[in-house]
This record gives C-alpha cells, sequence and structure tokens, in this order.
C-alpha cells in the first residue's frame, strides 16, 4: 500500500510504500538498520566533507590571511529529552555540518559517565580496573551545557582538522553556544569573530510558541474589551500567521532586481502587517 504524507509547514509531499516488494529497497532497510559506523570512518567522512568545503571557498576567493573560511550549521542533541523543565541527561552530542556540502564536518559528544562498572567503583570509593573512559563532563554541571562545549571544540580544532575558519555559523537562538563560542575566540590569532545567523525554521518555532501563549491568556470578564474572545479565537490560527510569514519571505526571495537591504526593509513591513490581514484589517 502506498501512503502520501504531506508537511502542514513547507507543503513537501512524500510517497512511501508500507509493503515494499523490490530487492534494492529491502537491501537499503536492511543495511540502515543493522549496519554501523565506527568512529573511524566518521572521522575519514568529516575529513573528505572538510576537503570539499574547502575547494569550495577557494574557488569563490574566500579566503582570510590564506586561509579558508566557510558558513557552517551547528546544533546540539540529547539522549534524554528535556521538554523545557529537566535538564539531566547523562549524555549529550553537539555536531557542525558545512553549508554547501550539507556534509558533517565535526562531532563531538560529551558523557556524565563512563559504564556501570565505573560508576559504581567511583561510588565505592575502590579502584577501577584499566580501562577506557568516556566520562568527559562533570556530572554535577547542566547538561545545557553539553552542546555549547561540544561546538567550541569544534571551532577550536577546525584549523588543525581542516584548515578552515567557521566564520559564519547558522544555529537556533540559544544565545549560550553562540556566547562560549565569543568567549573562546578560537580565531583570535586570525582576527576573525564569529558571526551567527538565526536559524529561520526556530525563529519561527518561537513565533508559534509566543503566539500559543497569547491564545491562552485570560482576562476578568469586567476587564474585557469588544471583541476579546473573538480576537483571541483567530490569533489561535497559528499555522495560518506562520504561512503568511513563509509566503512573504519566499515572494522578496524570488525578486533577483531590488537590492539585499531593500528586500530586507520590505519584508519587514510585510511581516509586520501580517497581523492586521489575519484579523481581517487589509491594507
Amino acid at each position: 500500500m502506498y501512503v502520501t504524507l504531506k508537511c502542514q509547514m513547507c507543503h513537501y509531499e512524500k510517497t512511501i510504500c508500507s509493503e515494499p516488494e523490490e530487492p534494492e529497497t529491502l537491501d537499503n532497510v536492511n543495511m540502515a538498520m543493522v549496519a554501523g559506523t565506527s568512529y573511524a570512518q566518521l572521522k575519514e567522512q568529516c575529513a573528505v566533507a572538510g576537503k570539499v568545503e574547502k575547494q569550495l571557498a577557494l574557488e569563490r576567493n574566500e579566503v582570510i590571511n590564506g586561509i579558508p573560511y566557510i558558513t557552517v550549521v551547528a546544533d546540539g542533541s540529547w539522549m534524554k529529552r528535556s521538554y523545557g523543565n529537566a535538564y539531566n541527561s547523562p549524555s549529550g552530542i553537539g555536531a557542525i555540518i558545512g553549508y554547501r556540502t550539507k556534509k558533517l564536518l565535526f562531532v563531538g559528544v560529551r558523557n556524565k559517565y563512563c559504564t556501570a562498572v565505573c560508576d559504581m567503583v567511583e561510588r565505592k570509593g575502590i579502584k577501577s580496573k584499566t580501562h577506557k573512559c568516556y566520562k568527559n563532563f562533570n556530572r554535577n554541571e547542566s547538561s545545557t551545557r553539553m552542546e555549547s562545549d561540544a561546538i567550541v571544540e569544534g571551532f577550536k580544532c577546525s584549523l588543525e582538522m581542516h584548515g578552515l575558519i567557521f566564520k559564519t555559523v547558522i544555529a537556533d537562538g540559544d544565545s549560550s553556544v553562540y556566547q562560549t563560542i565569543i568567549d573562546n575566540r578560537p580565531y583570535s590569532e586570525q582576527m576573525v569573530t564569529v558571526k551567527k545567523i538565526e536559524c529561520t525554521n526556530h525563529l519561527l518555532r518561537n513565533l508559534c510558541k509566543k503566539l500559543k501563549v497569547v491564545t491562552e491568556m485570560t482576562q476578568p470578564k469586567t476587564q474585557r474589551q469588544r471583541g476579546f474572545t473573538e480576537l483571541r479565537n483567530v490569533v489561535k490560527n497559528i499555522l495560518n500567521i506562520r504561512q503568511e510569514v513563509e509566503k512573504a519571505a519566499e515572494l522578496r526571495r524570488k525578486d533577483q532586481q531590488t537590492p539585499q537591504h531593500c528586500k530586507a526593509m520590505e519584508l519587514q513591513n510585510d511581516i509586520l502587517n501580517i497581523p492586521s490581514h489575519v484579523f481581517g484589517e487589509h491594507k
């Protein structure tokens, strides 16, 4: 049976088969399930991706003091989800991906614990056997620091690993990661300060979160203005507001004649006008 899935945000459609019969499809599924990637293979893949990013930067003459610079995307993840109220995951990672190649350049893992045996001997105060310990993060620290700690490591070793400067980073709205990068000054010798571009997806997600807060606002009946409930119900259609922002951005992006700074100002005016459009006050 074939099933077509469509994203309500970006309208991307994908048709999948719930019972594939083609040998190629079955082989790919089995390989994805059972084939793992060793750390050595991962390092090789990162090295190859770094060479491609470096070559693309050199072709565009994007060089500072003879060193190519690139734009990267950085984000983190944890073994245990926090959902905004618990930050005690025992393990987390930070990854850096090349913007042009969309391939992994660096991954850093942070663990508060090594193994069950290592943890047990530490609690009992006895001497452990010689082993490779994977604990590299203080268990008393907040797990949110794992992301920034791992990503900063990637920036610090970018010159040694790839011969590249990560000049611009695209990341979410977590200011602590970017501030940690700035504080560590990974390219101080090259007189380069890393710049940040906030991820569009996270900007839209934050917009939806704030709109949701508006829909949950309440006022005493004696203080409510006329139409308060009706307007609050209109705001509940959060998806429409987000889609209007995406359409406005796409419209300005297609305009190849207008200068970039003018398009940015026009997009700002469009976004500010969206609430009036949604509430029926067309301008």
